[in-house]
């Protein structure tokens, strides 16, 4: 059993799950699909995109061995991790980490009513320290320790980039060999970017989004979003705000991880979505609903997005009938 397996057990109530390809879960706790890949020796990643229904608690175990340098990236929703020394440690679109999880590493809780979209990756401890040369970071010394009695956890920030990076793993556009070989590259670009982090303080940065342009950034995702059907272009977008088209789509990175063109979509996607799993709508529709002409375009779309089509996407159960009481007979 794998450091990730309690994750493929809460989705499917079984206690060990070898997942090559994408599988799709559903039960009264959440719905989507979990993907675990072995890529060749000594590297593991594993992807989460799923609803939350409601909230979650589940106990991490691990039976195999420990010795794995593991990241943890939430490119949305919230994890609560509390450590079996004490610790609490929140994943989410602000945080990340890395760690090395023992038997019994931690309590985690997922709450409902969001979006999960999860990205790990486990390195051997041997190849870790390979690729960091032998020099390992400061910050990072404790993951490596020989024989640590808590788990090791380093926090690291949750950069746009790392999370865009992270993003990329679900829907790379490949597959067989050439998926793997991204994924791979993938990986260690996400272990890189961590321990940079960690290595090197970030400086302040001189192109640093003023409060200002905050609000006209929160502004232009309103104007955006007002109609799917019919949205702004960018030029448009970025002259009813008073910004450049450049310093506009820098903004949205800074402040939503994704281009305003991305973020356009993926809410396009998200609003199908909630219309595929609640309404008795055909597909055509809901396509012309969120700004999609041609439906093919939207299937495709759809399924790159969320990894099932949008005709195997669940549909949400309605909620169970509560029986009445049985009637008492007076004596």
């Amino acid at each position: 059993m794998s450091d990730i397996e309690w994750l493929l057990h809460a989705a499917t109530g079984r206690s060990s799950l070898w997942v090559e390809e994408r599988t799709p879960v559903a039960d009264e706790n959440w719905r989507g699909s979990v993907e675990r890949i072995e890529i060749g020796q000594g590297l593991r990643v594993f992807l989460v995109a799923a609803e939350v229904l409601r909230d979650m608690v589940v106990e991490p175990r691990n039976g195999a061995s420990t010795l794995w340098l593991t990241g943890q990236i939430s490119v949305s929703g919230i994890l609560d991790h509390r450590f079996t020394d004490g610790r609490e440690l929140r994943i989410g679109p602000e945080q990340a980490m890395l760690f090395r999880p023992l038997e019994t590493s931690s309590v985690v809780t997922i709450g409902g009513g969001q979006n999960l979209r999860l990205t790990g990756y486990a390195f051997d401890l041997d190849r870790a320290a390979g690729l960091f040369d032998g020099v390992v970071p400061g910050p990072l010394e404790p993951l490596f320790a020989p024989d640590p009695a808590h788990t090791p956890v380093v926090p690291t920030a949750a950069s746009p980039r790392l999370r865009r990076l992270a993003e990329d793993l679900f829907a790379p556009g490949l597959n067989g060999p050439l998926r793997i070989l991204f994924m791979e590259g993938v990986a260690l670009q996400l272990l890189a970017l961590q321990a940079a982090a960690l290595a090197e303080p970030r400086a302040a940065r001189p192109d640093a989004l003023s409060a200002h342009e905050r609000a006209m950034i929160a502004e232009a995702r309103e104007r955006l979003l007002a109609d799917m059907r019919n949205p702004p272009g960018l030029g448009a977008l970025a002259a009813a705000v008073g910004m450049t088209e450049r310093r506009l789509n820098a903004g949205f990175r800074e402040v939503f991880g994704t281009t305003a063109f991305e973020l356009l979509r993926n809410e396009r996607l998200e609003h199908a979505r909630r219309a595929i799993t609640t309404e008795d709508v055909v597909l055509k529709e809901i396509a012309y609903r969120v700004g999609y002409n041609h439906v093919s375009n939207f299937i495709n779309a759809f399924t790159a997005h969320f990894g099932v089509p949008p005709r195997g996407y669940p549909k949400a159960r309605p909620p169970a009938r509560r029986r009445n009481a049985p009637a008492v007979r007076e004596p």
